[in-house]
């Protein structure tokens, strides 16, 4: 089976072209305005949970130190005023019996213990006195600048918060030191930082449900647009939005209406002019082709006659040559009225394309002059009148421009035919190729007038339509000029089928004349 070389090519292009207008219909650009809102609601969120927690944090673990220390300083007064009198006992025994004084500091430490923190006790006589074992360990630099005052510090000893408190028995050199234990409020710490995460995420939730209310209010009129814009681009001119309230998406919407409604009219109005034109062509042509008939069947006595002067019979030939081009040039324009106004239609029928491409070059005289390469066997279901129109057009139109030998070859694919014309001239220019199709375009501007009536390819081009058909014209890189024909292999059923063109917006458009040209042909090179 024939495949053309990018078709698998254009498929997956094709495939992955829907995946994205899928997505961008669905609204799962992360670049929207969804996204955006979305993303903007929850960092405001998340950035105020965290200034509010981190700032309860601060301020409470603030609050619970500057507390918990001034109690430590209180209790350890409170040692003092109640046992200050024992220990200053305990310092004046001068060693006399130190197992008596340790029994004392133990039995001390354990009473002050009890009121929730542990005690050491620090003799110069009998050493350290602990109401926990485990709780010993003072810096050297903390002992020293006990000795002068009352101090503190905070310290982690086997992973547990504590305050340190120490000062020395004025004139005794006993030091005593506690131990406040600051896991209670570490836990209430951390019971915040948690509230703080879960606060966070609730804001988060909260966020994310009101920026879906407000990207909805926000993009339903934005989608609406959107959908009129598209149907107003499709040729719709009467789509209108409703337009309701004093917001920025109203004002949109009531411009748009206005937009609309002004295109509106200008349509209508180039349909009137366009309408009247085209009756106005086609009255004229209508009304000329009868003394034109006449015209013509006179000159073509005066050719005939053999006794004129030389300069009588040379204005003869001018006069017919003339009569025939106008006469040319008024049945191109009634081809091209019936077309502009939907009434030109096609008899169908099946026939063997390499014969009826045959008969066209043969019926023109041209057998010597285009090789035709093309398989034995094409049969297509078309109208042979349009078809061969639009061959001979192609065919003159190379010849005449271009250069001999004209090449004309039919290539078959699955679902099309494609064909060829190609000259050896030297090309169009590249300024010319956009336009090369539009009525009465030159594409030699000091040619100011030919033997044809400047239509023949606009006439090709739309009897390809009428077929589902494309023309497009390129420039060989060895030279020459390349039109492409492609004619899809399947039409209707046999009988009269009319055009039913209607002139929409891009139906005006197009019966001006000015028509796209397809460098489809560029990318197989």
């Amino acid at each position: 089976m024939n495949r053309r070389p990018d078709q698998r090519s254009r498929s997956t292009r094709h495939g992955v072209g829907w995946w994205r207008r899928g997505l961008h219909r669905r609204g799962l650009r992360l670049t929207g305005i969804r996204p955006r809102l979305f993303a903007g609601f929850a960092a405001v969120a998340v950035i105020t949970a965290v200034i509010i927690t981190s700032a309860s944090y601060y301020l409470t673990r603030s609050a619970t130190l500057n507390r918990t220390q001034q109690t430590a300083v209180s209790n350890l007064d409170e040692v003092f005023s109640a046992y200050g009198g024992e220990l200053q006992s305990a310092a004046s025994s001068n060693g006399s019996d130190d197992a008596q004084v340790s029994v004392v500091l133990h039995s001390l430490a354990n009473q002050v213990a009890k009121n929730g923190y542990a005690v050491l006790i620090l003799s110069p006589t009998v050493g350290s006195v602990a109401s926990n074992s485990q709780l010993t360990a003072v810096p050297a630099q903390f002992k020293a600048a006990a000795l002068e005052h009352m101090v503190q510090q905070r310290t982690t000893i086997n992973g547990v918060p504590y305050v340190l408190t120490g000062a020395t028995l004025t004139g005794t050199g006993m030091q005593v030191f506690t131990f406040t234990d600051l896991s209670q409020e570490q836990r209430v710490l951390d019971n915040l930082v948690l509230i703080g995460a879960v606060s966070a995420l609730l804001a988060l939730i909260g966020a994310t449900v009101v920026a879906f209310f407000a990207s909805r209010n926000i993009l339903g009129p934005i989608r609406r647009l959107g959908m009129a814009a598209r149907r107003l681009g499709h040729g719709d001119l009467e789509v209108r939005l409703e337009a309701s309230g004093t917001d920025e998406l109203a004002d949109v919407s009531r411009t748009f209406n206005e937009t609309a409604r002004a295109l509106a009219q200008s349509m209508e109005e180039l349909r009137a002019m366009d309408a009247a034109s085209r009756r106005f062509v086609a009255d004229v042509s209508h009304e000329l082709r009868t003394p034109l008939t006449a015209m013509t069947a006179v000159t073509e006595v005066l050719e005939d006659v053999q006794d004129m002067d030389p300069t009588t019979m040379s204005a003869a030939h001018l006069i017919a040559n003339e009569t025939k081009r106008l006469a040319r040039l008024v049945e191109d324009l009634m081809e091209i009225s019936r077309m502009d106004a939907g009434t030109a239609g096609m008899r169908v029928e099946d026939v063997n394309l390499p014969e009826l491409i045959e008969a066209t070059i043969e019926a023109r005289g041209w057998s010597e002059k285009v090789r035709v390469r093309t398989p034995t066997v094409v049969p297509v279901r078309v109208d042979t009148r349009r078809i061969d129109v639009v061959l001979a057009n192609l065919c003159g139109n190379a010849l005449k421009h271009g250069g001999e030998p004209v090449e004309l070859t039919v290539h078959e694919y699955t679902d099309m035919l494609m064909i060829e014309v190609a000259d050896n001239g030297p090309g169009i220019p590249n300024d010319a190729l956009p336009h090369i199709f539009e009525r009465f375009y030159k594409a030699d501007k000091a040619r100011g007038r030919s033997e044809g009536s400047g239509l023949g390819l606009a006439i090709a081009w739309e009897n390809a339509r009428l077929h589902d058909g494309d023309l497009a014209a390129r420039n060989r890189p060895e030279g020459g000029a390349v039109f492409t024909f492609r004619l899809p292999r399947h039409r209707p059923a046999q009988g009269e089928i009319p055009d039913q063109r209607g002139l929409d917006a891009e139906g005006l458009l197009s019966s001006s004349g000015r028509h796209e040209v397809r460098q489809w042909e560029a990318r197989s090179r």
